[in-house]
């Protein structure tokens, strides 16, 4: 542990890590990464699918000019080119996607766990994360109060939201792909709808989107930073080493259980 650097700065917006401490970030990154890829997949289609309605546009036009000064070209095509932008229409799927949030969420959770706890056995971890007090704990200092950035934001929403709540919720998708009795899961064009739908019913249903599920983890990652960030300044003041062995007990995990990116060009075989 003595030969390890630690070094863990967080201002707010950046960090400032050690070298040894590059793999935990790196792989927060790129989990953050993968997530807005899959969440902005269906942006992404609906772009391909505008710009190709545009070229038929074109296409026809350029058709006309042919024909207006009798230009024999023929061409078929294997199948309509309007077919096409039919098929690049999809229905969002949008339990699949609070399905990998609440895994991003649980990964947050277990690196908390290590940290809070300096262990870095998979088992042990897993335990405590199976105790239904340390769930609610983790989600009502990080995810579900008013030092989330998404709380500040939704200060009303937050009011009807519980630990529970999202308990549920995540048990229900992940196990019957389906929503809980109290919170279910709606599209953020619907929002409007949505929160008068929750007034209607005194609150006793609730919705969320995979929009503001993303913003709140991305809240509580940014408070386990910046508390990361805290203590290894309070403990440079002290000149202890608590920071150090919660930090490298993270890193351990992230070392021994992280799954680790592998580029096509890294391949040679």
């Amino acid at each position: 542990m003595e030969n390890k650097s630690t070094h863990f700065i967080f201002d707010g917006d950046k960090v400032v890590i050690s070298p040894d401490l590059h793999s935990v970030v790196s792989f927060l990154q790129e989990i953050e990464k993968e997530i807005e890829s899959f969440l902005n997949f269906d942006k992404k289609l609906e772009s391909v699918r505008k710009q190709h309605l545009e070229t038929l546009k074109l296409i026809e036009v350029l058709a006309g000019k042919l024909k207006e000064n009798s230009i024999d070209f023929k061409f078929t095509f294997s199948e309509h080119p309007a077919t096409i932008a039919e098929k690049l229409k999809i229905d969002r799927p949008i339990r699949s996607e609070m399905i990998v949030l609440f895994a991003n969420l649980e990964t947050l959770f277990c690196l908390n766990i290590a940290y809070e706890n300096k262990i870095s056995d998979e088992k042990e971890i897993i335990k405590r994360v199976m105790n239904q007090d340390n769930v609610k704990d983790f989600l009502e200092r990080f995810c579900l109060n008013q030092e989330n950035e998404w709380c500040q934001k939704n200060p009303e929403r937050i009011k009807h939201i519980v630990a529970d709540d999202f308990r549920k919720l995540r048990n229900s998708l992940t196990h019957f792909f389906s929503v809980a009795k109290n919170i279910g899961v709606s599209y953020a064009v619907l929002d409007e709808k949505s929160r008068k739908l929750e007034k209607a019913t005194n609150f006793k249903t609730k919705f969320i989107s995979p929009e503001d599920l993303y913003e709140i983890i991305k809240g509580s990652a940014k408070l386990m930073i910046k508390r990361w960030g805290e203590d290894c300044k309070n403990d440079l003041a002290k000149n202890s080493n608590e920071f150090k062995e919660k930090i490298l007990s993270v890193k351990s995990v992230v070392d021994n259980y992280g799954a680790m990116i592998i580029k096509n060009k890294q391949i040679n075989i």
